[in-house]
């Protein structure tokens, strides 16, 4: 991704730092607030990757935390065989993800109406194990024929501490491959929808990929 100078209301130039897909620039003084744009293409894809059939996302309102666990379901129960938690901010999911991946669930919708596919959802609960507990900030979404994937990024504070004080690259972290079917990825919008919709973030009218951190 090239980096381009962006220009603010009143014509003047504001420089654009950083490399390896993640540029930022410094809103008013440097030092000060900074915007970042992140190019997917341009990041590390995680290593790892799980397959799951069901989700289920429950809310920690009084720290602010979204819990998102993605499984395999039980065929003879309504709990999960296996499980992976991803914990992120409610800002970043259902503010800046959300905002960005409007075009992502029209692709699913699209694909859904050509296969014919109607959505049926199987409730599913956590059941007494234990599961692998990760974080991530960012996601990135893509979108195929039969499947979908979302990429789940961490981009540390201390990252855009270090660019705002020493304007040092950012290094973004890939944390897990999260791989599903179309049908069950219009379901994970469908979970999110009314939380985003209430207004519990950010403007649904963010640009892709971009976010101001103070």
């Amino acid at each position: 991704m090239t980096a381009k100078i962006i220009k603010t209301k009143t014509s003047k130039a504001k420089q654009v730092f950083g490399s390896n897909g993640v540029l930022y620039r410094f809103l008013e003084q440097e030092g000060g607030p900074v915007e970042i744009r992140i190019d997917f293409g341009l990041v590390p894809a995680p290593a790892l990757y799980y397959y799951a059939d069901s989700l289920l996302l429950k809310l920690d309102d009084e720290l602010r935390m979204a819990h998102l666990s993605f499984g395999r379901r039980d065929e003879n129960t309504n709990t999960f065989a296996d499980r992976i938690d991803v914990v992120m901010p409610m800002k970043s999911l259902f503010g800046q993800f959300w905002a960005s991946a409007r075009d992502v669930e029209n692709t699913v919708d699209k694909i859904l109406q050509v296969t014919g596919a109607v959505p049926k959802y199987k409730p599913v609960s956590l059941a007494d194990l234990q599961a692998p507990t990760l974080f991530a900030n960012t996601i990135f979404a893509a979108v195929g024929e039969g499947e979908s994937t979302l990429d789940f990024y961490h981009l540390p504070p201390r990252e855009v501490h270090l660019a705002k004080t020493q304007k040092r690259d950012m290094q973004i972290q890939p944390t897990i491959r999260v791989i599903m079917s179309s049908v069950v990825t219009k379901h994970f919008f469908d979970v999110l929808r009314p939380h985003a919709e209430r207004g519990q973030s950010v403007s649904p009218a963010m640009e892709r990929s971009r976010r101001a951190i103070s």
